[in-house]
């Protein structure tokens, strides 16, 4: 009777953060021995800035005859027209009685450092067809809350803005390389932009002294940062484009909390086993020699998802919970066709179809994108010295409040 119990008991589950390191895949092919490049910086805010100050991943400086060029162009600085914004407000006594009325001002102001990020050369994309998918009720919800929102707001008659004073603009030529035997693939705004608000006073004069003061005077020092700001986001945007970028992946395992579940300890344990496999992982290493590691632990929660019945409401979390602890594990290990394999089965699932709707296509697309780069798995196996600092944080989609709609 207890050990029925035990198992009959509903299980209450928590995310747990799992990071692994992998290599994002470019959107441009390339074969290894046209894996060369060469990076310029022009533009009248770019004196300060080394072209070679970071690296294209994957890839080596040829400054004589590379397959790749790129030019980060930092030209223009521009402070706009600084924006008073009012309100009026007013307090009632417990009988709605207008006691007090007054207005509150605050000010803003932005600043907008111009750049563009100009690439040549190599132009071999991936394309893939996305399914078009039907917005959910949530999201459609969500939408029209903020529409709303944005229209009440634009109605409000207690609130006005207005204008302060006047832009300023130093805006220079923006170009990329005079002329080259390499064609143009692409542009990138590289843009950067920095805004500043006052606290809210109940005097326009003195909210609009601490905007002169404090406010306005962090926009100008904007124009002497953000060359580098602009510098570093095109080399990223370059990355995104070619190069095998070494990132550090988020995402959960779903641990359990109902300490009295016959599971509770063996799940977890399963949940920390793979935590602590995945910790070591490198972008530039071979996990083929770990794979096996994980088969214990997949067998566990393939064997806790098929005896779960679908349908059965009070364990539908426990379902949830080991899909996606499942389907997550087998992601990150690049096995692409085994999570595809898994989700065809639960597409018709009363809870969790959805889900395994999103997991098969967002492995069918990495499936795809590893075959276009000729590659095994998302480890980019090489010698190249990356700095923890330099490497990406990427954070995974949470399903966690999402359930199927059937």
């Amino acid at each position: 009777m207890g050990g029925n119990f035990l198992n009959a008991q509903k299980a209450k589950f928590k995310n747990d953060a799992c990071k692994v390191q992998k290599t994002r895949l470019p959107v441009h092919y390339s074969e290894p021995g046209e894996r060369t490049y060469d990076l310029y910086t022009k533009g009248a805010y770019s004196g300060n800035v080394e072209a070679h100050g970071k690296k294209l991943y994957g890839w080596t400086v040829d400054q004589d005859n590379p397959s790749v060029k790129a030019v980060v162009s930092i030209y223009g600085f521009t402070v706009g027209r600084g924006k008073r914004t009012s309100e009026k407000k007013e307090k009632k006594d417990k009988d709605g009685k207008v006691t007090d009325r007054w207005t509150e001002y605050k000010y803003s102001g932005e600043a907008v450092g111009k750049g563009t990020l100009y690439m040549y050369g190599l132009d071999n994309p991936f394309q893939y067809d996305v399914k078009k998918k039907k917005k959910s009720k949530w999201e459609e919800k969500q939408e029209a809350k903020a529409a709303a929102e944005k229209k009440a707001l634009a109605a409000n008659p207690f609130l006005s803005d207005e204008d302060v004073d006047d832009s300023e603009s130093d805006i220079s030529e923006d170009s990329g390389l005079d002329s080259d035997n390499l064609t143009l693939v692409r542009t990138s705004n590289v843009d950067q932009s920095k805004s500043v608000t006052t606290g809210v006073h109940r005097s326009s004069s003195s909210a609009y002294k601490e905007y002169l003061e404090v406010k306005r005077p962090q926009l100008y020092d904007f124009k002497s940062t953000y060359p580098q700001s602009a510098y570093n986001r095109a080399i990223s945007n370059l990355n995104y484009y070619y190069g095998f970028t070494p990132v550090k992946n988020t995402f959960y395992m779903r641990k359990m909390k109902t300490e009295k579940h016959a599971e509770y300890k063996m799940w977890n344990s399963a949940c920390q086993a793979a935590e602590t496999l995945f910790k070591p992982f490198k972008y530039n290493q071979s996990i083929d020699d770990s794979q096996v590691k994980f088969d214990p632990i997949v067998e566990y929660f393939e064997k806790q998802l098929a005896k779960i019945p679908d349908g059965d409401k009070k364990q539908k979390k426990m379902q949830k919970a080991a899909f996606q602890n499942l389907t997550n594990i087998l992601y990150y290990l690049d096995r692409h066709d085994d999570v595809i394999a898994i989700s065809k089965k639960k597409l018709d699932s009363k809870y969790i179809d959805k889900i395994a709707e999103r997991a098969m296509e967002k492995s069918e697309r990495m499936n795809a994108l590893l075959a276009f780069h000729k590659m095994e798995n998302c480890h980019f196996v090489n010698d190249e010295e990356v700095a923890d600092g330099d490497i990406e944080e990427e954070e995974a989609d949470d399903d966690d409040d999402e359930e199927g709609t059937k």
